[in-house]
């Protein structure tokens, strides 16, 4: 199986069905997912195994508004997997779904009030595929703040159980802190 069929079957499979929320307008859902499945299977996001850098499991590049050379495809965007690993953990597989996540607001055209704001979103993502499949994160306190913040809303508010969870940015103002402290995403 290609590495993109392996993406596409993550954001089809459970526990990715159980993730149904709503931030202001922004949904993360089944439905919404599978057009990122299929934008993957199209070949307009591009897959493919790098370098994520030290901490990241995998990443996204948008390629929105981005100038294409002559005869060169235009993309959506590319998710770089660390590793064929990536696939086959629970960890990996919510590291692909968060930036699957961001591949979503490229695919419907979602534009997010901030970076931050769009990084929360994707952290609630993931925290939900990670409390689905009973996964513990560990690293350090920055990153830990955020994970802790989005485990917090979600356990909160029940997420799990109670699909369709609308959020407001209020809501997510503790996860949105914790973001923007930390150097990565300040």
């Amino acid at each position: 199986m290609s590495i993109q069929s392996e993406v596409a079957r993550i954001l089809r499979a459970a526990p990715a069905s159980a993730i149904n929320f709503t931030v202001d307008c922004i949904a993360v859902n089944g439905p919404r997912m599978e057009l990122v499945a299929k934008t993957i299977e199209a070949g307009d996001i591009a897959v493919e195994i790098g370098n994520t850098g030290a901490q990241l499991g995998a990443a996204y590049s948008s390629f929105v508004g981005r100038r294409v050379a002559p005869g060169e495809k235009k993309l959506t965007g590319k998710i770089t997997i660390g590793s064929e690993a990536a696939v086959r953990s629970a960890l990996g597989k919510a590291s692909i779904y968060h930036e699957s996540v961001h591949a979503l607001m490229d695919v419907v055209g979602v534009k997010v009030p901030s970076m931050q704001g769009d990084e929360a979103v994707a952290y609630l993502a993931d925290a939900m595929y990670l409390r689905a499949t009973s996964t513990r994160v560990s690293g350090g306190a920055q990153a830990m703040a955020i994970f802790n913040a989005a485990f917090a809303i979600v356990d909160g508010r029940q997420m799990l159980r109670k699909a369709g969870t609308r959020l407001t940015w209020n809501e997510c103002d503790p996860l949105l802190k914790a973001i923007k402290a930390h150097p990565a995403y300040g």
